[in-house]
């Protein structure tokens, strides 16, 4: 028996991914009389909720761990004074 699904869809193919090459979204039966335009934006925000385009930098991570390990040493030597003087 073959089955016929009348279904729209939305084909993203750049997703400026380095796996994968496009993603298909299907639209809510409710939702087909939406304008494509506004399917395709709605469909690159979903897709940039799912996976930022952008990679973070990993300087950011690396001063914040600087950051606190100063920290951490300034708090060392000034209970080491407290104590010992």
């Amino acid at each position: 028996m073959i089955k016929g699904i009348n279904r729209r869809v939305v084909e993203i193919t750049s997703t400026d991914s380095e796996y994968f090459e496009k993603a298909v979204l299907y639209v809510k039966a409710d939702k087909r009389d939406v304008p494509a335009v506004r399917l395709e934006e709605e469909a690159r925000e979903y897709m940039g909720r799912l996976a930022p385009s952008e990679k973070p930098s990993p300087v950011p991570l690396a001063l914040k761990l600087g950051t606190a390990a100063a920290s951490a040493v300034a708090l060392t030597l000034l209970i080491y004074l407290l104590i010992c003087l």
